[in-house]
């Protein structure tokens, strides 16, 4: 009994082996259905977001407009107050100018209106100011760009938003000039609008959608009025880092609606813009769509689940199909298997067979033996200089790293030269980068000429280089292998035609055993190398582990 039973598990597993390709061909079919039937799902509730979006971008937008035809009868009226306080001035006001702050004081309603109110002369100077009387004569603003525009179209305007003087907090002015019977400049009144009020804003916020969202205003050269960041206001939001975002950069141009975008933060919102008439200001509205796509989002846990009913019943009925059409991969599947044990190699694809089961098995083959090609040409591209064609940075550190052992190992003296181009920077300013490429290309070939078939030449980066020198007797051998560099650049390089004078500047540090580490010998070539430069370039500077550089020019 133990062993019947023992012969049917096995037959169950091998039928059901979720290794086997008959089972993933079941699956695969399943995961079509469900694919089909998700999608025909999902494209519904795509459409239905669609949808969904159009109704809270409009609803948003309307409730936006709504929003800023009350800023705007709200900044009109303070207009017209304004002009009904400069048409009701006294005539005892209009002759002496000092009677101007116990005129504005007289007024004590206004400050439910403004933050401040001033009045200045014809002048720019301040003769009046509401919430302190002390700074009163002290300061002019003439040069002020809303006293200037006032007085140039001769009416009232509304400031672009700015850090007040007086009392350092964001604000607006509204102004309202006055002038005698002859069309004489008498005085310019202002009331100002706290960016920071509740006052101001307070209705207004009562309609920022859901509970993530948010409202923001900003005039049309991007300076934000008003924000959910106190931070970020005054700030124009093309200056801020990333920039002004797609849509706000679309409200600049003149935009009026909404879109779906992302925010200065990256999340994907409904964004809804709209233009004030009284100013030139953009009021806008942001609700992340995680929030506003609430509903349509649980319905998608449920479409998933009956999607995986039915592709449940599909991978049923695609198991039997499977298994009377794909008997023939048995045999494919036998030559993976003797692959895998190590009972045979790759070239147990290349088969004979024309079928399309021969061509599958042919097309392994071939797929095996572009992938090894494509490994060891990715490996080698990995550590080489794709312009010049010399080692990089990479396989300098890892060559570096060897040549020390080896040189610890048999005791013998190494060496590494570091070199630039002199004035490498002026031929590209001068010629072109095109120019400097072939400058490089043309460097490096003559660094291999001029050095042994054992060292290792690398560019690190620019017209950075390196050269790595094993097996040396002594650090008397550094001089010549300077000399021998410099020299090697004298002849003119010939690069598109043009004959270039180039120079370089060598720093060589010198290790006797190797008994130091990469990082020590590669910051004492580089010193090595500043004293080069510092003696007038095209020249070589020679220097050991723990001595001082000795520079000898060319």
């Amino acid at each position: 009994m133990g062993a019947e039973k023992e012969v049917c598990m096995h037959k169950i597993w091998k039928f059901f082996n979720p290794r086997s390709f008959k089972f993933k061909m079941a699956v695969l079919v399943g995961v079509l259905v469900l694919g089909a039937t998700g999608s025909v799902a999902l494209t519904s509730l795509s459409v239905a977001q669609g949808q969904m979006a159009s109704v809270i971008g409009n609803q948003q937008y309307a409730l936006l407009t709504s929003a800023a035809a009350y800023i705007d009868a709200d900044l009109n009226a303070k207009k017209a107050l304004l002009k009904v306080l400069a048409e009701g001035l006294p005539a005892d006001v209009v002759e002496r100018p000092q009677r101007m702050q116990a005129f504005i004081e007289k007024h004590p309603t206004l400050r439910e209106e403004f933050f401040n109110l001033v009045a200045f002369d014809a002048t720019g100077k301040l003769i009046a100011s509401m919430n302190d009387r002390r700074v009163v004569g002290t300061l002019n603003f003439a040069t002020r760009e809303y006293f200037i525009d006032t007085v140039r179209l001769r009416e009232g305007v509304i400031s672009r938003p700015f850090k007040s003087q007086l009392s350092g907090k964001p604000i607006v002015l509204v102004t309202e000039p006055i002038y005698d019977a002859a069309g004489k400049l008498l005085y310019v009144i202002a009331g100002g609008i706290n960016l920071q009020s509740p006052t101001f804003f307070g209705q207004w916020e009562q309609l920022k959608p859901g509970k993530s969202g948010y409202l923001f205003m900003l005039t049309d050269d991007g300076t934000l009025l008003h924000h959910p960041d106190p931070a970020r206001v005054l700030k124009r939001v093309s200056e801020e880092k990333g920039g002004a975002t797609p849509s706000t950069l679309a409200a600049l141009r003149g935009f009026d609606g909404w879109m779906q975008s992302k925010t200065k933060l990256g999340v994907q919102a409904i964004i809804t813009y709209k233009h004030l008439h009284a100013a030139d200001w953009i009021v806008g509205a942001v609700y992340p769509e995680s929030e506003a796509f609430t509903p349509i989002t649980d319905i998608y846990a449920q479409v998933i689940i009956a999607s995986s009913g039915v592709a449940l019943l599909a991978s049923c009925a695609g198991w039997l199909a499977v298994m009377l059409l794909l008997r023939p991969l048995g045999d494919l599947g036998r030559h993976v298997a003797s692959i895998r044990s190590g009972h045979a190699d790759i070239a147990v694809f290349d088969i004979a067979r024309k079928d399309e089961f021969g061509k599958l098995s042919r097309a392994f083959y071939a797929l095996s033996l572009q992938r090894e090609a494509a490994e060891s040409n990715h490996a080698a591209l990995a550590r080489t200089d794709m312009l010049t064609g010399l080692h990089n940075r990479r396989m300098f550190d890892e060559a570096l790293a060897a040549a020390l052992t080896r040189a610890r190992r048999a005791g013998t003296g190494l060496a590494l030269a570091y070199l630039d181009i002199d004035y490498f920077k002026k031929i590209n300013d001068t010629y072109g980068h095109g120019i400097g490429d072939l400058v490089l290309i043309e460097f490096a070939k003559r660094l291999k000429a001029c050095v042994r078939s054992s060292d290792t030449v690398a560019r690190l980066a620019g017209d950075e280089f390196v050269i790595i020198f094993e097996q040396l007797r002594d650090q008397s051998e550094l001089a010549i292998l300077g000399k021998k560099i410099v020299q090697e650049m004298v002849v003119h390089f010939d690069c598109g035609g043009i004959g270039l004078h180039v120079a370089t500047s060598v720093g060589l540090a010198f290790s006797a055993q190797g008994d130091t580490t990469a990082g020590t010998l590669l910051t004492a070539a580089d010193t090595a190398l500043y004293q080069a430069k510092s003696a007038g370039r095209n020249g070589y500077a020679v220097t050991s582990i723990g001595s001082p550089a000795l520079t000898e020019a060319v």
